[in-house]
């Protein structure tokens, strides 16, 4: 089959004419990396390729509408593209595309994440790691970024929660509430040394 117009039809793609009446709807990367504006022909192997990778980017431009709303782990979007029930070549395509394209990077989504609920959340060191875990982080790229917080910052942290935990139940004193404070700092994700360690520091 010959090429025999390319037409523009937005946002990357392109129409593709070929010489058997054939419109093929393709997006840019397609033709850039198989070097269709260098060919006039395209074979019965070409033909299969360039449909096969055109797939690929349909779930590529898919993934990255979604990554747009946030970062994304790569095991997010290995279960978002699941759900659409792609197959697992391709997706194990797209997300190879979309980390040589910047879009994916564990460590860069490990580090927003923390800064996220550190800022914004009253979630504790402990609980954001073992999200980050069943966010399919590796361990490696959690340890590393979990070092890196600010222990001042947590306790901190712990303490605007104890201090408005004695605000707010004045019904409540010594040990009862001391075991209170101690069980809310748990769930909201601190490790039991830290607690233990922080709450020693008040007379309840």
């Amino acid at each position: 089959m010959q090429i025999l117009k390319y037409e523009f039809i937005g946002k990357e793609r392109y129409n593709i004419y070929l010489s058997n009446g054939e419109v093929l709807e393709l997006y840019e990367p397609v033709i850039t990396e198989n070097e269709l504006l260098l060919k006039k022909e395209i074979d019965v192997n070409l033909y299969s390729k360039i449909n096969s990778d055109n797939e690929v980017y349909k779930f590529v431009e898919m993934a990255i509408k979604y990554i747009s709303l946030r970062l994304r782990s790569i095991k997010e979007i290995e279960i978002y593209l699941e759900r659409k029930k792609v197959s697992t070549d391709i997706i194990k395509q797209v997300v190879e595309k979309l980390i040589q394209k910047g879009y994916l990077d564990d460590d860069r989504f490990a580090i927003a994440f923390i800064k996220d609920k550190l800022n914004f959340t009253t979630m504790g060191d402990y609980k954001i790691k073992m999200e980050l875990d069943r966010l399919g982080v590796s361990p490696s790229i959690i340890e590393k970024n979990i070092n890196l917080i600010d222990e001042l910052t947590v306790e901190n942290k712990m303490k605007k929660i104890i201090e408005k935990d004695i605000r707010t139940n004045k019904k409540h004193s010594g040990i009862a509430l001391k075991n209170k404070i101690y069980n809310h700092l748990l769930t909201s994700g601190y490790s039991k040394e830290k607690v233990i360690n922080i709450i020693n520091k008040y007379n309840f």
